[in-house]
């Protein structure tokens, strides 16, 4: 009777443990698709990183390797690297790579198993962000003032990086890819990706990708799809200069506000910043 107890106990035990880890997770879930597979690689970034050039550039890789005659497009790139925000059911995967590649802005998520960190020089992300939010109405102020905004700001991008290097646990399935290398050198940045998941990717297939996705391209792409959107604001793009904006647009006070706050965290990603400069 005692040996039956004890077993009895044991086994609640074990079941309120399943049960406070699951709860634990809850907050996390919303950002996880309704049919997780362990094999998922979530592409992460603070928005603005430029994930949605790098989603282009696999999603076009991806077509090329599976044999589909399809161009990846703004009207449609869902399909092929879905966004986690827009749902959590989710389209099955191209043939190649027979795994799906999921969008996320997702702060940590203890439930991604694989993970591709997009981070871009947050002086840039604070101009680029505001651009788009002040542009679709998300955010009335003036980018001095979003800077400072805790939800949007320097401090929310400073977050959600530290969220990531600090509560992942040890792993070689995390990887921090640079949206500044990617430009620099598209070609070579998109071979690590698939490298680090096993694949060697011919050099055709590459080039292919790289030109497809291109400034020009992306700008067509998105022209042709708004054409006839009745519901965008007018001379909206979502495509920029993806460059270094915030030279032209961020007050030399606003940098060093930035830097202030960031500079530990941007050292990290070999970001340089020199908030003590006039």
């Amino acid at each position: 009777m005692a040996a039956k107890f004890k077993k009895i106990k044991a086994s609640s035990s074990a079941f309120w443990h399943a049960l406070r880890r699951t709860l634990g997770n809850l907050p996390h879930l919303v950002t996880v698709p309704a049919a997780p597979c362990i094999d998922d690689t979530f592409l992460v970034e603070f928005p603005k990183s430029g994930i949605t050039w790098l989603t282009f550039l696999i999603a076009s890789v991806n077509l090329q390797k599976s044999g589909l005659e399809r161009l990846p497009t703004f009207f449609a790139i869902n399909d092929l690297v879905p966004d986690i925000h827009t749902s959590r059911h989710l389209p099955p995967p191209l043939p190649f790579p027979s795994h799906r590649f999921i969008k996320s802005h997702a702060p940590y998520n203890p439930l991604y198993s694989k993970v591709i960190y997009l981070v871009r020089d947050p002086r840039d992300v604070m101009a680029s962000y505001y651009a788009f939010a002040s542009k679709l109405g998300w955010y009335q102020g003036s980018l001095s003032d979003m800077i400072r905004d805790p939800q949007f700001g320097i401090e929310a991008w400073v977050n959600h990086a530290q969220s990531w290097l600090t509560q992942t646990r040890p792993s070689v399935s995390f990887n921090v890819i640079r949206y500044e290398d990617l430009r620099s050198d598209t070609a070579s940045v998109l071979k690590h990706i698939y490298a680090l998941l096993g694949f060697t990717i011919e050099p055709e297939v590459i080039h292919a990708a790289v030109e497809g996705s291109s400034f020009s391209k992306m700008k067509e792409n998105e022209a042709f799809c708004a054409d006839r959107n009745l519901t965008l604001p007018d001379n909206f793009t979502f495509v920029r200069k993806g460059g270094r904006s915030h030279k032209e647009e961020i007050s030399a006070e606003d940098l060093r506000y930035i830097e202030q706050l960031a500079g530990e965290t941007m050292k990290i990603f070999g970001y340089e910043c020199h908030p003590n400069e006039e």
